[in-house]
């Protein structure tokens, strides 16, 4: 019942417009707090209100991406969105037993790791940190613009991405993550983990993504 009023009161509200507090509306539906707090949580994870600082206020509708290969940059272009990546760094890493053996290399040798942020339409809505194994990809720190498309720039090289292997969780984001994302920390996260591979079936990349859960919902299609 709460949660009817709620999405009454917000279709009448515009994005950006400050949300009533959760006293106020316990007071005005003469409801407990508790009750309240659990359907502006569940309009949190609908992506109709976000949480900016201390306040709440009405979110614009949430991103639909489909969950597939390719890049992320030209699915959001292609829906007439504006696609940005932010640099954060590269760094040079050794790779450990576990990350050896997701891109089928030796403990210890080189690999690359690229972190960006990911915006649409000026929001901040992942973080993606990308583990490519360095002696494949000569050349590519000094050369890569990171501002755009990785997936590009590896099919370029002649390498095709023939399947990909996801696994895909929820999670909360710890302090770094919520600071880039600019989000409360009770803010819900899609974590996807992806090992990439080519049409010889050896590992591309290993790529951490961090998507907001109240700004991204992912679809997919299933054929028997």
């Amino acid at each position: 019942m709460v949660r009817a009023h709620l999405d009454r009161l917000l279709d009448g509200m515009t994005e950006g417009e400050a949300f009533p507090s959760e006293r106020d509306l316990a007071e005005r539906f003469d409801v407990a707090r508790e009750t309240v707090r659990q359907a502006l949580r569940e309009l949190l994870l609908a992506g109709r209100i976000e949480r900016r600082g201390r306040s709440t206020v009405v979110s614009r509708p949430k991103l639909v991406q489909p969950l597939a290969m390719g890049s992320y940059t030209e699915a959001a272009r292609a829906r007439g969105l504006s696609a940005e990546r932010l640099l954060l760094g590269w760094t040079d890493l050794e790779a450990d037993d576990a990350l050896a053996a997701h891109l089928a290399v030796d403990p210890g040798a080189q690999v690359w790791q690229l972190e960006r942020v990911l915006i649409v339409d000026g929001f901040r809505i992942g973080l993606e940190t990308t583990y490519l194994p360095a002696q494949r990809y000569p050349g590519l720190v000094d050369g890569f613009d990171s501002r755009t498309s990785l997936y590009a720039e590896i099919t370029a090289r002649g390498i095709a991405f023939t399947r990909t292997a996801d696994t895909i969780e929820t999670t909360l984001p710890d302090a770094r993550e919520a600071a880039l994302l600019a989000v409360d920390a009770r803010t819900p996260m899609f974590l996807i983990n992806r090992v990439s591979y080519d049409q010889d079936d050896t590992p591309i990349e290993r790529c951490r993504s961090l998507y907001r859960g109240d700004r991204m919902t992912f679809t997919t299609t299933m054929r028997a």
